[in-house]
Order: C-alpha cells, then sequence, then structure tokens
C-alpha cells in the first residue's frame, strides 16, 4: 500500500531521519532506510493509514546487523464504510447539510477522525449532500445531537446502532420534520390597523 505513513525511533525515542522520523510508503509499499548503525533497535509504528484501510498501530521492532537488511511487514485489513444520510421528511426528502451527529463505539469511546489523528470528540457534522460519510469497522452508536433550525428532531429514530465490518458498507437514514410556522399579528380592534 502506498502512501502510509510511518514514525520511526530508535530504543530510546530519539528520532531517525532527518524529517522527525516521519516516512511514507512508495508506491510498490515500500520504505527504505540506509546508514542505519548496527547493533541500533528501530521502533516503526504507523501513524496513518491509507484511505480505505485500518491504521495497525501496533508498533513493531527491529535489531540492525551490519551487512544485514532488516524487513518489517504491517498488514492493513481494509476499512468498512458508514455512510449516515439526512433527510427531511417532507415529500421531497432534501438533502439536511449542518446536523450534527455523535459517532460513539459501542464501548462508549469516541470516533476519531482522520484515522485517529484529529480528535472530533465523535462530533460530525452533515455535508451540502446530507451525509457524514465514514471509513470504519466495529459497532457504532450514532446519535443525533442538533438539528438545523426549522426541523425537529424524530426521537423514535434519534439514535441507531450499526455493526460495520471489514470491507462492508452500511448506510443509516436519519428524517427530520420541518416545523410548522405561527405567525401573531397583533391589531387594532377599531380599524384593524397592526400595532
Amino acid at each position: 500500500l502506498s502512501d502510509v505513513e510511518f514514525l520511526l525511533t530508535d530504543s530510546s525515542g530519539n528520532f531517525i531521519g532527518t524529517n522527525n522520523g516521519r516516512y511514507v510508503t512508495n508506491s510498490a509499499g515500500e520504505i527504505l532506510v540506509e546508514g542505519l548503525i548496527p547493533g541500533t533497535t528501530v521502533v516503526a509504528r504507523e501513524v496513518r493509514a491509507k484511505p480505505g484501510y485500518l491504521l495497525d498501530d501496533s508498533p513493531q521492532y527491529a535489531l540492525i546487523r551490519s551487512g544485514e537488511t532488516v524487513g518489517l511487514e504491517f498488514r492493513n485489513a481494509p476499512a468498512g464504510n458508514l455512510v449516515i444520510v439526512k433527510r427531511s421528511s417532507s415529500g421531497t426528502h432534501e438533502p439536511l447539510e449542518g446536523v450534527e451527529f455523535k459517532i460513539t463505539y459501542a464501548d462508549g469511546s469516541y470516533v476519531p477522525d482522520e484515522n485517529g489523528q484529529l480528535s472530533s470528540n465523535g462530533l460530525y457534522v452533515t455535508d451540502q449532500n446530507g451525509q457524514i460519510n465514514l471509513s470504519i469497522t466495529g459497532t457504532l452508536v450514532v446519535t443525533e445531537v442538533a438539528s438545523i433550525p426549522g426541523y425537529a428532531i424524530d426521537e423514535e429514530t434519534r439514535s441507531q446502532t450499526v455493526v460495520v465490518n471489514p470491507a462492508d458498507t452500511q448506510k443509516l437514514y436519519f428524517y427530520n420534520k420541518p416545523l410548522c410556522n405561527l405567525t401573531l399579528l397583533k391589531r387594532d380592534a377599531a380599524n384593524h390597523q397592526p400595532l
């Protein structure tokens, strides 16, 4: 897999190389690090997976020996996909942009953004298509926390649980009812002019 980012340190935590220990796999899915000192223990940790794959953040270790090339192999399982679809319950079912959802794993921990690199506190907002798209696997609890003005949250479907397996796509649909408007007019009893 190309474009996967790794952090390489020695056993004391010192970065290896000139880019603060950061390396990215090439088109063959490889990284070659030359000029390492024999006796060094290299600690390799995947920090950014390729989109569509799950991060393998378990570190691996390699003891460098003189005249030898040491190999480490990381395997990434394909991620599943979760598509949250937010629409109006009116006849046209237009998409609703800007609706906020909290997404957690079944144990209550937040689903982080960008392969765990950004903290979203589990909060996500629908895009202009009324959707949230995530590459993820596991048992997830999706709860609508804030609608947009003019729409009411449907309490019966506010929170939904779904299991997303690797290489699987699951869709959850949420519909909000448009609120009705009420206009009150205050008029003079004698001449019916607005007050």
